[in-house]
Parts: structure tokens; C-alpha cells; sequence
């Protein structure tokens, strides 16, 4: 009985000691998940996702308003904004962040885009969000055609585009999204003139190069329009943190995430609309 009763004790230790470090471990990664949604907030991310989801309600809204909305039409418009709503978008990513930084990585993300001058290029890349904003930003690309950006300061933004995947996260986003939504529909509709995925495949990667050309050029006048009144040295820094090691592992998990996020919701999009396709 004392051997039962000695081994029964041990049995309990074993079983705290593995609760207790279940609990630290859940503790630790709740800590992580909330590093990961501040970082998102700071960096301006939840904005950037903010002005989708609203853009998307202001197509809907206009939709209503013109009395031409059909009932398929406001199906597919819910599904879109479950699909790429704010709070879906930014699970994906925030788990994405929590997984693949650790604590101390996460943090020095964190000080960049609270400190100076990740504050104040934040707040610029944010302007964006302002259609006024955006209607300057056509404007400085017209006169960047008769003025152009200073060689010193392109190269500069072109070092921002390369080492935060700008231009390369767009451009996957855009097409592996059309990709997943074509794949679905053709998955879901009824119709029998549909492509292979193979088909599928190469017709829209076709397009990556001329789209990786033309997104180089948008951001290029994207940078040089919103940093045109920031300081060479803090534009320099934005370059030094983004290609530090952490910076790039950040960027690349965010990249990777975004990707994912926008697929997944572009198959769901995809999936509803291809089971209205009668032919």
C-alpha cells in the first residue's frame, strides 16, 4: 500500500509539473499574440486593413443606393467582408508574427514603431487613408515626370521597397488571390467551360512580371510623395531597421501572412460566386 500510495504522489507531481508548464507555455504565447497586436496597431496595419473593409462597405453602400443591388449580389458582398473583414485579416497575420518571432524580436519590432523617426513615417504612410491625400498623390506623379526623384533618394526607397517585400507582397496578394479565386469558382460553378488548374496557373503568373515592373514604379512615387519632406538620415534609418535581421524576418512573416490571409478570403469570395454560375 505504501508503494501505491508513494507512486499514486508521484503521479500527482508529474501532473502538476506538466500543468504548470502547459499554463506557462498558453501564458507565454497569450503574451506573444498581444506583442504581435500592438505591433500591428503601431505599425499602422490595422488602419491600412480598417480602410478595406470600409472601402468595401462603400461599394455595397452605393450598390443599395442606386436600387440595383440583387439579393446574389448582397450574399457575395457579406461573404467578402467576413472574408477580408479587419478582425479576420489580422488573426492570420498576428498568429503568423506570434509564431515565427520570438518575444525579444517582437519587442525590438515594437520600440521601432514607437520610437522617432518609426512614429513619423508611420504616420506619413498612413496619410494614404485620406482620399484628399491620394488625390495629391496623383498629382506628384505627374510631376515627377517632369521633376524626377533624385537618384540618391530612389535608391533609398528602392533599398524600403526590396527589404520590406512592398512591391513583392502586393503583387503576390493580387495574384495568388485571383488564382485562388478563379480555382474555387471554377470548383463550385456549373458551368462546363472551365480551365485547368494548371491553366489557371500559368495564365496568371504570366502576369507577374509587368506587374512587378509597374508596382516598382507605384511605390517608388508612393515613397518619394510621402517621404519627399523626411530627412535623409531618417529615411536611412527606416532602410537600416527594415534590413536588419529582425526587420527581415519580421517583414518576411507579415509578407507570408498577408499572402495567406488574402487567399483564403479570395477562395471563400471565389467558392460563393462560382456556385451562382449557371453556364
Amino acid at each position: 500500500m505504501r508503494e501505491v500510495s508513494m507512486s499514486w504522489k508521484r503521479s500527482i507531481r508529474v501532473v502538476l509539473a506538466l500543468t504548470l508548464v502547459f499554463a506557462t507555455g498558453l501564458a507565454q504565447a497569450a503574451d506573444k499574440r498581444a506583442l504581435a497586436s500592438e505591433v500591428m496597431r503601431v505599425s499602422g496595419l490595422e488602419q491600412q486593413l480598417g480602410q478595406t473593409t470600409r472601402s468595401i462597405k462603400d461599394s455595397l453602400k452605393k450598390a443599395e443606393e442606386s436600387g440595383k443591388a440583387t439579393p446574389e449580389q448582397r450574399e457575395i458582398g457579406a461573404v467578402m467582408l467576413e472574408a477580408f473583414g479587419t478582425e479576420t485579416i489580422l488573426a492570420t497575420v498576428g498568429k503568423q508574427l506570434a509564431d515565427q518571432l520570438n518575444e525579444g524580436e517582437l519587442r525590438k519590432v515594437l520600440s521601432w514603431y514607437e520610437g522617432d523617426p518609426g512614429q513619423k513615417l508611420i504616420r506619413l504612410e498612413n496619410q494614404l487613408a485620406d482620399p484628399e491625400k491620394a488625390k495629391d498623390l496623383v498629382e506628384f506623379a505627374k510631376q515627377a515626370e517632369q521633376n524626377p526623384i533624385p537618384e540618391a533618394r530612389q535608391s533609398l526607397y528602392k533599398k524600403i521597397d526590396k527589404a520590406t517585400l512592398t512591391t513583392e507582397t502586393t503583387v503576390d496578394m493580387q495574384l495568388n488571390s485571383r488564382v485562388a479565386m478563379v480555382k474555387a469558382m471554377n470548383k463550385t460553378a456549373k458551368s462546363e467551360k472551365k480551365l485547368t488548374d494548371a491553366e489557371i496557373n500559368e495564365k496568371i503568373e504570366s502576369q507577374r512580371p509587368k506587374a512587378m515592373e509597374f508596382m516598382q514604379q507605384i511605390n517608388l512615387i508612393k515613397f518619394g510623395y510621402l517621404f519627399k519632406d523626411v530627412s535623409d538620415s531618417d529615411v536611412a534609418a527606416y532602410v537600416k531597421f527594415a534590413e536588419s535581421d529582425v526587420g527581415r524576418k519580421y517583414f518576411k512573416a507579415r509578407s507570408k501572412a498577408l499572402d495567406a490571409a488574402m487567399q483564403e478570403g479570395s477562395r471563400k469570395v471565389g467558392e460563393a460566386m462560382g456556385s451562382r454560375i449557371k453556364e
